[in-house]
């Protein structure tokens, strides 16, 4: 388990670290990347729902909770 103290080292060397122009950089880098890779996931995620016909469903909620009320 990491203590306060852990947590406030650990926060000023990421500060001292992203200071460094090159680690900016990386940084920048990563977050660019990291939001394609979140777009392409959402993508796949809403065929996979149109697929299973979780979208255009307005019922489909309705159906979920007299499910879990009727205990089936």
């Amino acid at each position: 388990m990491r203590t306060e103290q852990d947590k406030i080292n650990r926060k000023e060397a990421n500060q001292r670290y992203y200071k460094l122009e090159e680690n900016k950089e990386q940084k920048r880098n990563y977050m660019k990347a990291y939001r394609e890779r979140k777009k392409k996931d959402y993508e796949y995620h809403e065929e996979w729902a149109r697929e299973n016909g979780y979208r255009d469903n307005d019922l489909l909620h309705a159906k979920n909770t007299e499910r879990f009320t009727n205990g089936t």
